[in-house]
């Protein structure tokens, strides 16, 4: 048993480790300036039924500090006000213009299809693909294209900040800034040939615009549910550069409303975005028990038989320090931060979910679409 709680907290300390030497990368990337000459930046925006984002999306892209750059949105057959909000948007400012698109044809996801389209549309030298629940700063278009200049990336992504109001935004969403900056090691997704660590965030991703045609762009990629780690893996196996920013200075998004959406909008594609793979999963659901899970149990069995506290403290201690670091740097609700055995055993349940649905190969309603979980 003792060697069982050493080993735990040597895996822990070195995720510790790695969270550390990430943020240090993170913030590296901090001073950036932005030199002529400027290419054409396409900013797109697929929308469907996004009434309730749209205009505040829309206002903040056009207040951006890049002068070179044009905002096209595609109304993806929305059945509410997403359409007429923002064609109205577009008689005032010549920059942005708003399509309809076309109707989704067999062998496509929704929003792959919708970004095809946009990409189709563009004339810029960079394709910027954001969602219209995302809100933008100012400076978040000309940090990304000096960011991509000075690492010469063909792609870059913004871990974004989150606008979390309900208490299941507060105890889940974080979970995504420690999959990423825990268990992600920044430094080998440039260095290393395995596509398995290249990831990208769908709210941000930047990318030039002769690059992501060498390989077909989202044609390539139409089937996939999880469509940013999908582009992020295809760049990564044609040899382009990557480049991971902190956006919560420059961005922040709201993926989901209330638990049901959070639930549902999850388990579409959280077992797709581990490879679909039983194996990982199972790996995955055994390393969470042990490392995020047990040492709670650990501690607190220890204290109720009188044994020494001294390892499970640390380990627990470890993983409190992480959420602490990343509440800070994120500023997510400290709170709901440290009730993280939570957070893993409910994420955890929606990744059965999803492989749930998948097995069965059921399909998720989804923006009043049906996607198969395959």
């Amino acid at each position: 048993m003792d060697f069982l709680q050493v080993l735990i907290l040597f895996f822990l300390l070195l995720l510790f480790l790695n969270l550390l030497q990430n943020i240090q990368k993170l913030k590296a990337q901090r001073r950036l300036k932005l030199k002529k000459p400027l290419p054409l930046i396409s900013i797109l925006i697929p929308a469907r039924n996004e009434e309730r984002n749209i205009k505040n999306c829309i206002s903040s892209l056009l207040r951006q500090n890049y002068p070179n750059l044009e905002i096209i949105v595609l109304d993806d057959n929305s059945s509410d006000q997403t359409y007429t909000i923002a064609e109205e948007i577009s008689r005032r400012f010549n920059k942005l213009s708003v399509i309809k698109g076309e109707e989704l044809p067999p062998g496509w996801n929704g929003k792959n299809w919708a970004c095809h389209q946009l990409s189709r549309a563009a004339k810029g030298d960079w394709l910027l693909f954001t969602d219209a629940d995302t809100t933008h700063r100012p400076n978040s278009i000309s940090t990304a294209v000096a960011a991509a200049r000075k690492n010469n990336s063909v792609f870059v992504t913004l871990i974004p900040g989150f606008i979390n109001k309900t208490w299941s935004e507060k105890l889940v969403l974080p979970i995504i800034h420690f999959a990423f900056l825990v268990l992600v090691p920044f430094k080998l997704i440039n260095y290393s040939k395995d596509c398995r660590l290249a990831f990208a965030i769908g709210p941000f991703m930047l990318i030039k615009k002769d690059f992501y045609a060498s390989f077909g762009g989202y044609e390539a990629i139409k089937k996939e549910i999880v469509d940013d780690f999908a582009l992020a893996k295809t760049v990564k196996q044609n040899q382009g550069k990557i480049t991971i920013l902190d956006g919560t200075r420059f961005m922040k998004v709201r993926f989901y409303i209330n638990f049901r959406e959070l639930w549902y909008g999850l388990s579409k594609n959280t077992y797709a975005a581990i490879g679909s793979s039983p194996h990982y999963l199972a790996v995955l659901l055994l390393g969470c028990y042990f490392l995020f899970i047990y040492p709670y149990f650990s501690l607190w069995w220890s204290f109720e038989s009188n044994q020494s506290l001294t390892l499970p403290l640390l380990q627990v201690l470890t993983i409190t320090g992480m959420k602490v670091i990343l509440a800070k740097r994120f500023k997510t609700n400290l709170f709901f931060g440290l009730l993280h055995p939570l957070t893993v055993i409910l994420t955890l349940l929606i990744l059965l979910n999803s492989f749930r649905l998948s097995l069965f190969k059921k399909k998720i309603a989804w923006k009043e679409r049906l996607y198969p979980i395959e």
